[in-house]
């Protein structure tokens, strides 16, 4: 979910391609703007950037302990739009990279929950 622009746009061309080498159909996706409700359903938001986080807790900053950045270094991912088929293939490998050092945050709250 984004902060800027509007709701309902398609993935793009690229991320499809890119998305599709991992055998993952975004065909179906659009996106959709961050608001309350659907951060009050999320039992974490993780960011792509610095900047996201901060705007994100400049509007709803009753859910800071909700908000983290997806990097553990708190490093930026690279935002491939507009950009080469390589800018987006690097993006999915970050984002990969930071998921799989994320996941012990996943499994201990899958934990708790139950």
């Amino acid at each position: 979910a984004g902060l800027s622009g509007w709701g309902g746009s398609r993935a793009s061309e690229k991320a499809l391609q890119t998305m599709k080498q991992s055998e993952i159909d975004l065909s179906g996706h659009t996106s959709q703007i961050v608001t309350e409700e659907l951060l009050q359903k999320a039992g974490i938001v993780w960011t792509m950037t610095a900047a996201h986080r901060a705007a994100i807790l400049a509007q709803f900053p009753k859910f800071a302990d909700r908000v983290h950045m997806l990097s553990p270094t708190n490093q930026d991912v690279l935002d491939p739009f507009g950009g080469t088929a390589e800018a987006y293939n690097q993006c999915a490998e970050q984002i990969c990279e930071h998921l799989d050092a994320r996941m012990d945050i996943l499994e201990l709250r899958s934990l708790s929950e139950k």
